[in-house]
């Protein structure tokens, strides 16, 4: 007996079919490739970013955050994956992932970084919701240095900085003078 699929089936990609779930297919690629410097369970959180708790990862997922729904260059998360192997920001240092698996996360932040399997997050459900991106500022350390950058939130007695070039990075208040741990502290929402 043969079947026919009606010509609608036939023209849908297999991304549209397939559509990647966190939980069956990001989850377990961080898992494997990134625990090991960034999750509760190792009590390692590189760079401020833990992945094996959702509830703070969530936090990480928005405009002008670490992945940005739909917005694969301004995704940190997707573009260290995918910079030269010689690059200081590349991630997983002194290795590429399998293709395999940054095709699934380039898919997963096409399709709206979502973590519990919508196909866009609630929050990005329009524009008008979503926040505007972090506002590049300029940060004065103790040694009078400007850092020219975008508060991203304040965790713990670090302050998460988005650099003009992307890179983020897990400042310590200490470092920071008066004036800019002021500034951090007030910009806490």
């Amino acid at each position: 007996m043969k079947f026919l699929l009606p010509a609608a089936l036939v023209a849908i990609p297999a991304a549209a079919v397939h559509a990647v779930d966190f939980k069956r297919d990001i989850q377990p690629i961080l898992k494997a490739e990134c625990y090991k410097c960034h999750s509760e369970e190792s009590g390692k959180e590189k760079g401020g970013f833990v992945f094996d708790n959702l509830e703070r990862f969530a936090k990480d997922i928005g405009p002008g955050r670490t992945i940005e729904p739909g917005n694969l260059k301004e995704s940190h998360l997707y573009t260290t994956l995918v910079v030269e192997l010689d690059d200081d920001a590349h991630m997983p240092p002194k290795k590429n992932l399998p293709e395999a698996s940054i095709a699934k996360i380039k898919q997963w932040i096409e399709e709206g970084a979502s973590l519990d399997g919508n196909k866009k997050p609630a929050a990005a459900s329009t524009a008008a919701a979503m926040p505007a991106p972090a506002a590049i500022q300029n940060w004065t350390n103790t040694e009078g240095r400007i850092i020219q950058a975008a508060m991203l939130k304040l965790d713990g007695e670090n302050v998460v900085l988005r650099m003009a070039n992307g890179q983020v990075y897990n400042y310590p208040l200490s470092k920071l003078s008066p004036e800019s741990q002021a500034q951090a502290k007030a910009g806490v929402k």
